[in-house]
């Protein structure tokens, strides 16, 4: 009696008696093109390829700024700032002399933002007027949705992101609330940052 490993040259081919499974056994219907068992060594089972990339580095400067003005909300500081249908607040980033390279950088002013937890308010009904240093970057609705839970560390605050016109050493963040609320609701700030990028 033959293995299924050997050939038979009473039959002219591999052996096809696979009866009884031995540990190593080639498995029914693991036959090359030519009905002859593969071989352990000749099975390729193939596998998925990592996609990978390995760019250049991008130097980049983050000034933060906390916003600490009202003891809840904010998440994980709890601190926020709040601004008030009709209120005005301005916020200043000053940049060390030894970062600031005038010509060399682009900036970026990230915004952590998200609406009161009035939740019968609707959400369109709340609207910004953002400037940096001076030039207008954002009037209208806000992408924000109410903060939640009500009443606690809210957990679902969003990044605003506007591109910095005329960077200069000490840049000037103004946000005006022009919402149609009623005067108690309010737009919460959690913190903000400025991004120092090259060109």
């Amino acid at each position: 009696m033959f293995s299924p490993y050997e050939y038979n040259p009473f039959i002219g081919q591999y052996s096809d008696e696979m009866y009884n499974y031995y540990p190593g056994q080639v498995s029914y219907g693991m036959y090359d093109s030519n009905g002859y068992p593969y071989l352990n060594s000749e099975i390729n089972i193939r596998q998925n390829q990592p996609l990978l990339s390995n760019n250049p580095e991008v130097v980049s400067v983050v000034l933060f700024k906390e916003l600490t003005a009202y003891p809840n909300y904010g998440n994980p500081s709890r601190n926020a700032d709040i601004l008030y249908t009709g209120n005005q607040g301005s916020w200043t980033f000053q940049s060390p002399v030894f970062l600031f390279v005038p010509g060399n950088q682009r900036a970026q002013v990230v915004i952590r933002a998200v609406l009161d937890d009035h939740a019968n308010v609707p959400v369109n009904r709340y609207s910004a007027r953002i400037i940096i240093n001076g030039t207008v970057v954002h009037n209208g609705t806000l992408p924000l949705v109410h903060g939640t839970p009500a009443g606690g560390m809210f957990t679902n605050w969003r990044e605003l992101t506007f591109n910095v016109p005329s960077l200069r050493r000490v840049n000037q963040i103004t946000i005006q609330n022009t919402s149609t609320a009623g005067p108690d609701d309010w737009i919460g700030l959690d913190w903000m940052e400025l991004r120092l990028l090259p060109r």
